[in-house]
């Protein structure tokens, strides 16, 4: 009699396996279908935490609002006199405990917007919507608080419809974000600019909060390069929320600090949806007038212009066939990116790199490797160097434009935080540490091709006397005017700094010393015509400046002797009368300024 058949689920029987029985194969599909069944079990839990993660913002918000509202509403019954008159000191108070609870409102609608922000992450609904009446519409809602301010808005939109395919809800929200950051940042009578405009396959959104304008001449200021994020007093978590409302439509959110206080923000935005991923971005850089140069080096001709083809529709394309071409070229006119090979005649890709990282001209250039050699050793001795990324070949354009886009957004952001951490917040020019890295530089190039090299010192007359009367805000912008006029004086190669406090320090390349008197002088008579109100008092710009040139003996020390000697004339002008310019080594000559100002 034949044994009873035992089936795969019997107990107590070994599981058969795929090699043992055909139905092995069923089994490990039961196996698979469990595990599908648990992942959608732990699908759905996330889903769940996700609802619940939702609905917390949502009651955090809610209770967060009710009793600020309370508050809210309080202090300005108070502050309106409804219940008796205020002492001085109290109104200052509950000003205090309004502005504060704002902001604390705010803060629950940027929760609020975070909730369902997070809910409708990838619902983008674009329909042709018309910029300059979304703009116009939420500028409208915080024109009466800019005017309780004492502030104003200005408009500047074109004269044209500006029609976008857009999100107009989640747009809204990103601007009224903006508008209440910016009139959290305006001072007192302070200003918020709004500007509109049309650029290559989009539209750009400018928002500025500003102080009161400087009264009197105003001259032009140069342009200065984009800072980073805006100082004091802004909602990080609203900033994030808003920049993630402009990224979901293929946009972009900046912000650059202003000299004195305020920030401006720009918010670019693509004309439709950013679908084709870097081809959008390529066609992007290809309509600006100022398209990112890239150095293609690779020993194998072909290669070279077959790159060349696919990148010169987006980028400026440069070439070279090897190593010390690359470095050549590089150190001539810098690109924005370089595309090296790795195995080439004369000077290879490494060696190319270290000869490029070694230069302060091309020491920032970002560099990717493109090779056919991908291994784990190779890349990490490329990354070692410097390298910013590795490309093997074989690549999609798709792939080699994505690198190219990413390492640009990456350098651009780098730079900005550079620029960011040299420049002083108040005046906009650069700070002591740049100052010190310039003159180390300047004294070199000064030394190597024997030229002249002037330093102007100067220090303001009187804004102590600012300070403690009209207060240290008054001083500030005193400070700010006076760096104003001092931008507005110099050439492109020339370097200005706030050296600490209200004392200047200006380099002059190319410039002797009766030359950098003239400039000095033309700096000091500017100041006079810069009239500047605070709390109804005019305030009287004066400064006082010492000029140097540097020693032509080359010396260590030639840089610390030559700022030494600049700020021993400036003492020698504080000296002779205050409002003068006295140069190094003629202590006798000074010259004021018009009639001279004690």
């Amino acid at each position: 009699m034949a044994p009873d058949r035992q089936g795969p689920d019997t107990e107590g029987a070994p599981a058969p396996t795929p090699a043992q029985e055909p139905n092995g194969l069923a089994l490990e599909l039961r196996r698979a279908l469990a595990d599908c069944v648990e992942l959608l079990e732990s699908n759905r839990r996330l889903r769940e935490a996700g609802h619940h993660k939702d609905d917390l913002l949502a009651l955090c918000a809610h209770d967060l609002r009710t009793p600020l509202d309370v508050l809210l509403g309080q202090s300005r019954l108070l502050l309106s006199g409804a219940r008796g008159p205020l002492a001085e000191p109290q109104r200052k108070g509950l000003q205090a405990i309004e502005r504060q609870t704002r902001r604390l409102l705010e803060l629950a609608d940027d929760l609020a917007g975070l909730r369902s922000l997070e809910v409708g992450r990838l619902d983008v609904d674009r329909d042709p919507t018309e910029l300059g009446a979304l703009c116009n519409e939420v500028a409208d809602a915080f024109a009466p608080a800019l005017r309780e301010k004492g502030g104003a808005l200005t408009r500047a939109l074109p004269p044209y419809p500006l029609v976008l395919k857009l999100d107009a809800v989640k747009v809204r929200r990103a601007l009224t974000i903006l508008f209440s950051q910016a009139l959290l940042l305006a001072p007192r009578r302070g200003r918020v600019d709004l500007t509109l405009e049309a650029v290559a396959d989009g539209a750009r959104i400018t928002v500025v909060s500003a102080g009161p304008a400087v009264e009197g001449p105003a001259p032009a200021r140069r342009a200065r390069a984009p800072g980073g994020p805006g100082r004091g007093g802004g909602s990080e978590l609203g900033l994030a929320i808003c920049r993630e409302l402009v990224e979901m439509h293929g946009g972009t959110l900046d912000t650059e600090p202003r000299p004195g206080g305020g920030v401006r923000f720009t918010v670019a935005l693509p004309a439709g949806p950013p679908g084709a991923g870097a081809d959008a971005v390529a066609r992007s850089l290809a309509a600006s007038p100022g398209r990112p140069r890239v150095l293609v080096v690779d020993d194998e001709e072909d290669v070279r212009e077959s790159l060349a083809l696919l990148l010169e529709p987006a980028y400026q394309v440069a070439t070279a066939s090897d190593g010390e071409e690359a470095v050549r070229v590089a150190r001539a006119d810098p690109p924005d990116i370089v595309l090296m090979d790795l195995v080439m005649p004369r000077m290879d890709g490494f060696a190319a790199l270290e000869a490029l990282r070694g230069d302060s001209r091309t020491a920032e250039v970002p560099v990717i490797f493109v090779s056919a050699r991908g291994d784990d050793v190779t890349r990490v001795k490329g990354l070692d160097l410097g390298a910013v990324d590795f490309l093997q070949k074989p690549f999609s354009e798709r792939e080699l434009k994505a690198r190219i886009d990413r390492t640009l957004r990456l350098t651009r952001r780098q730079t900005q935080l550079r620029e960011l951490a040299q420049t002083d917040t108040l005046t906009g020019l650069a700070n002591l540490r740049a100052f010190r890295a310039r003159l180390d530089e300047e004294v070199k190039r000064a030394h190597r091709y024997e030229t002249p090299l002037t330093c102007v010192m100067a220090d303001m007359d009187h804004l102590k006397p600012v300070n403690d009367e009209l207060g240290h805000a008054a001083g500030d912008r005193a400070i700010a005017a006076v760096a104003d006029v001092v931008r507005t004086e110099l050439r492109e190669t020339d370097f200005a700094a706030r050296y600490g406090g209200d004392e200047f320090v200006v380099l002059l390349p190319h410039t002797s010393i009766a030359e950098g008197r003239i400039f000095a002088e033309r700096v000091c008579a500017r100041l006079r015509e810069v009239a500047l109100e605070a709390g109804g008092h005019r305030i009287a710009l004066a400064a006082s400046f010492g000029v140097a040139e540097m020693s032509r003996e080359p010396g260590d020390e030639a840089g610390e002797d030559l700022v030494r000697r600049a700020d021993e004339a400036l003492y020698a002008a504080k000296r002779a009368g205050r409002a003068r310019v006295a140069a190094a080594g003629e202590p006798q000559r000074t010259s004021p300024a018009g009639a001279g100002q004690p």
